[in-house]
């Protein structure tokens, strides 16, 4: 099991820490709460995951689609697709179970016919991923095979194999299932998916820096109103909403995993100011930050 924690390299991909890198499979449970936060921002990654959501209710983000999870829905992310996910204001509090693997694990790394037919041929419709509803057929059949490969003991003789083998029976049953579905990507919508990935891209590179909405449409050609538009169809929120956002992020984890003075987190990670910071922060979290991270150490020590 791995602890999530939104590792992004330069082009805002997710960086998965796998135990062992010749063996990419983890999977962790995601906790939605005041204590730990109640989002998972926006990010990609090339693996693939699978959700089960096991408590309390999340707003999941899909690229530009929304789905609301409750205890026993499903939900798979494809290689590459925008997703993020909010507690729903109906719960104080939600759990999730996440699973990631690469399909070289089935596919063995190479361009052969498994690569081809079942994975390959997703991409080429365009497929995103889906939501599972809890009471469905595949639903019913697939969460207790997921709930299955997270018991599995890492170090009991096998436990490769036995991943291996389960996550074959998992996707076997997925992609006929996805066979009936209709599961294509309109021209417009990649559209949108390339220009949110321009302009989270250029804000993960430069969130340290004074960030206007003329900087970001100068740096990614994408006009004012096309830019409000589509921060809008992802992510609910308007640009510089979405900016402080992922600032509030990166200083929360710098806080729990750092040493730095919180006036000095707040100035490196783009805030005009640390006061302006601790009013964002406390409306929030309902804390200061100090108290935040004096609350987490406590948690860490019990």
């Amino acid at each position: 099991m791995f602890a999530k924690q939104s590792a992004l390299d330069t082009n805002l991909k997710e960086l998965m820490a796998f135990s062992d890198s010749s063996f990419p499979f983890e999977f962790c449970y995601d906790d939605f709460n005041d204590k730990v936060g109640q989002s998972l921002n926006y990010h990609w990654h090339e693996t693939i995951e699978l959700n089960v959501m096991l408590d309390g209710e999340i707003d999941y983000r899909l690229n530009d689609q929304r789905f609301a999870l409750t205890a026993g829905d499903c939900m798979v992310v494809y290689s590459n697709t925008l997703h993020g996910a909010v507690l729903s204001e109906k719960n104080p509090e939600a759990r999730m179970l996440t699973m990631v693997f690469s399909a070289d694990l089935l596919t063995g790394g190479v361009a052969g016919a498994v690569q081809q037919k079942y994975f390959q041929s997703l991409s080429d419709t365009g497929f995103l991923g889906t939501k599972l509803v809890k009471d469905t057929t595949i639903a019913e059949k697939l969460r207790p095979l997921l709930l299955a490969l997270a018991k599995e003991e890492r170090e009991k003789i096998g436990y490769e194999l036995r991943i291996v083998a389960q996550l074959s029976l998992i996707w076997d049953q997925l992609f006929h299932y996805l066979l009936e579905q209709d599961q294509t990507l309109t021209k417009r919508a990649i559209k949108y998916e390339e220009e949110i990935k321009a302009i989270m891209i250029y804000i993960q590179k430069n969130y340290m820096n004074r960030l206007t909405i003329q900087r970001l449409c100068e740096a990614t050609g994408i006009s004012r109103s096309e830019c409000f538009r589509i921060f809008a169809r992802f992510t609910q929120k308007k640009p510089m909403e979405y900016i402080n956002d992922y600032r509030m992020s990166l200083a929360v984890a710098m806080m729990l995993n750092t040493q730095q003075t919180v006036d000095r987190i707040a100035l490196d990670c783009g805030f005009q100011s640390p006061s302006y910071f601790g009013k964002l922060f406390k409306e929030r979290y309902n804390q200061t930050p100090k108290q935040f991270r004096t609350q987490q150490k406590r948690f860490e020590n019990e």
